[in-house]
């Protein structure tokens, strides 16, 4: 499994970014191998991290060809005053207390 983190300084949102960043959350909620995502605000600042979860890089990349996920990358300095994304490979998942639904992990 992969998780590709996106940290974010959000900016100006307008009608056009809401209308893009659904297309593209349909878009992964679409492509096979896709897990789910989860969202934390930071108290102490605007600072946002978006967890997606990916069963496989194939299906990563499969995502990353999508035509809005490109629109909306070559359009990040409008909407975003900072970003930056990671991805990470899971080798291991363990711990206890957060019930069977605390992620969208399989």
């Amino acid at each position: 499994m992969y998780l590709v983190t996106f940290r974010l300084a959000p900016g100006e949102y307008d009608t056009e970014f809401h209308e893009l960043n659904d297309a593209i959350q349909a878009a992964a909620e679409d492509t096979e191998g896709y897990l789910g995502k989860q969202t934390w605000h930071a108290p102490d600042s605007e600072e946002v991290l978006v967890i997606y979860y990916w069963k496989s890089l194939d299906a990563l990349e499969l995502f990353g060809a999508d035509a809005d996920h490109k629109r909306a990358k070559q359009r990040w300095t409008e909407w975003y005053d900072a970003y930056e994304v990671t991805v990470t490979e899971v080798v291991e998942r363990y711990g206890n207390g957060f019930g069977d639904d605390s992620s969208p992990l399989v």
